[in-house]
């Protein structure tokens, strides 16, 4: 770190790892008025993208954290991805994953995130910035005690903390100290990933798509992303390639020729990546806790690796908390990999069935594939991936009733004063509660009682906008989806990330704020 070293050595929470997930866990934890020390062995971030897309859900995480800093980062719509036969024919796909209305995938550069976090990181009074430091040793006595080492100076100092977050990625120096170990998912694939700056003159397709190339030599994913003229591919490593001779400037130049001209092509890295696809079996020692890669690593065909760390490391962080003001017991901290974990595990595995889409190319699939397009005359399949967030049911305890566990449906809704979308992709990173027509002004004064950070967003379906209401009025201009969505019941409660706490009748206003309560095990007052 630049300047003085900080004189405390206590902090109520030490976060290992300064990407995007720490940086963001380190933010989150610091506006809740905790002490944070921020630990990163890179002085400067790394300078070339490596997760390019975030989803509804980090964008609007980002948003919260950052404030008015959100809008310093470029960001590109991603209108549709595809799977393709033919790498020279990008304008036929073979089958397409169309995004549903209101969902806000977008492309990104790391690099410029990055920045913009450790810029408002530095600007917070109550983080500390250890950036060139490496964690050396940890153990847990009581609290956490962490030797660090500035890697510039050799020197060493001792920290400790009453919670630490293990954001530091695959290799996880963390995961190693605690003894956690990892359950692999599916197959490891190596792909020759290439980075590059190309203005659209110079190459082939629609800024902002993906495609995804069944390419019997070798399947590729082609990103265009329109991000500052930022483009990615990734080209699979086939069995018998020489990883040195693919990685020559000749043979980068082939790879790239049929996309963009290699003469007008500025080629800022190529790096071989193992995607694994990993799950810690443990997420939780004590007081530490393992996020983003040091819990689970994923394929890329989703591009929810970075997504799926910034929401869980957000679901922990709203119970460190809790917990650390005291209005619940440190038994929350247990459901963050209870909550998380299956929607986590499911997610590795959808990619991974993403992927085999595109590395199937046996003559058998490729006969099957090219006979459908001929039938199709070139209409697209239209394949849906069931990614997060995905509407289920929270297992509180034993003992919760059937009508609780029952799942959402697909619900098409319109803001008020915002644009249609999808009840699961509304505010994802809020708990909601919506009422069967309006709502009365005191109907949850109950809920004034809980942390801002967990208070759940009031919404009245209604058939007209601005509709006289308590709360934010929102529309569901089918009829037969609001009988889906209420069946007899009166209000709909919802935690973040679409999961359904429970359906409730009129009356029932208090069981609502129990419900809320007992979700976040909230001490009673």
């Amino acid at each position: 770190m630049s300047g003085p070293l900080p004189d405390r050595q206590h902090y109520d929470a030490i976060i290992v790892g300064g990407g995007p997930v720490g940086s963001v866990a380190s933010l989150h934890l610091a506006r809740a008025g905790m002490a944070v020390a921020l630990i990163e062995e890179f002085e400067h971030p790394y300078p070339y993208p490596r997760a390019v897309m975030f989803d509804a859900y980090s964008c609007a995480i980002l948003a919260e954290i950052l404030g008015h800093d959100f809008g310093r980062i470029s960001l590109k719509r991603t209108p549709r991805a595809g799977y393709y036969l033919d790498k020279d024919n990008l304008d036929e796909p073979f089958a397409h994953t169309a995004l549903e209305v209101g969902d806000t995938r977008n492309w990104f550069v790391q690099p410029q995130v990055e920045d913009i976090l450790r810029d408002v990181a530095g600007q917070t009074d109550n983080i500390d910035t250890f950036y060139g430091w490496s964690a050396r040793k940890l153990y847990t006595e009581g609290e956490s005690q962490l030797t660090i080492e500035e890697l510039s100076s050799r020197t060493m100092r001792d920290l400790s903390s009453t919670y630490l977050l293990g954001c530091d990625g695959a290799n996880s120096f963390v995961r190693k100290q605690a003894g956690g170990s990892l359950t692999q998912l599916g197959d490891n694939v190596l792909f020759l990933v290439i980075d590059a700056i190309s203005a659209p003159e110079h190459r082939v397709g629609d800024d902002g798509c993906a495609y995804q190339i069944v390419d019997q030599q070798r399947p590729t994913t082609y990103l265009p992303m329109g991000v500052e003229n930022h483009v990615r591919w990734e080209f699979r490593i086939n069995p018998g390639d020489d990883i040195l001779e693919i990685q020559s400037p000749e043979r980068i130049r082939e790879f790239i020729a049929p996309f963009s001209d290699p003469d007008h092509t500025e080629l800022l890295r190529h790096t071989v990546y193992k995607f694994n696809s990993l799950i810690a079996n443990r997420w939780r020692f004590g007081n530490v806790f393992l996020c983003g890669d040091a819990a689970h690593q994923t394929s890329p065909f989703l591009g929810q690796g970075l997504n799926m760390g910034m929401r869980n490391t957000r679901n922990l962080c709203q119970k460190i908390e809790l917990v650390a003001s005291g209005a619940a017991p440190s038994s929350l901290l247990d459901r963050y990999q209870a909550e998380c974990y299956e929607d986590t595990k499911g997610t590795i595995k959808e990619a991974l069935k993403m992927g085999k889409l595109l590395f199937n190319t046996s003559p058998p699939a490729n006969a099957l594939r090219a006979t459908i397009s001929r039938l199709r005359r070139g209409k697209p399949i239209d394949i849906t991936a069931q990614i997060a967030p995905t509407a289920r049911a929270l297992d509180l305890a034993d003992d919760v009733p059937s009508r609780l566990r029952k799942l959402l449906p697909r619900v098409r809704v319109e803001p008020d004063g915002g644009p249609s979308t999808f009840l699961t992709l509304l505010h994802p990173e809020r708990a909601k509660i919506i009422a069967d027509g309006p709502l009365a002004a005191t109907a949850f004064g109950g809920l004034d009682s809980l942390l801002e950070s967990v208070r759940p967003e009031l919404y009245a379906a209604v058939d007209a906008p601005h509709a006289q209401t308590m709360g934010q009025a929102l529309v569901l201009p089918d009829e037969r989806q609001r009988t889906a969505l209420f069946g007899d019941a009166t209000y709909v409660a919802m935690l973040e990330n679409s999961v359904l706490l429970g359906r409730f009748a009129a009356g029932d206003e208090r069981a609502v704020c129990d419900a809320y309560r007992a979700a976040f095990q909230l001490k009673s007052n």
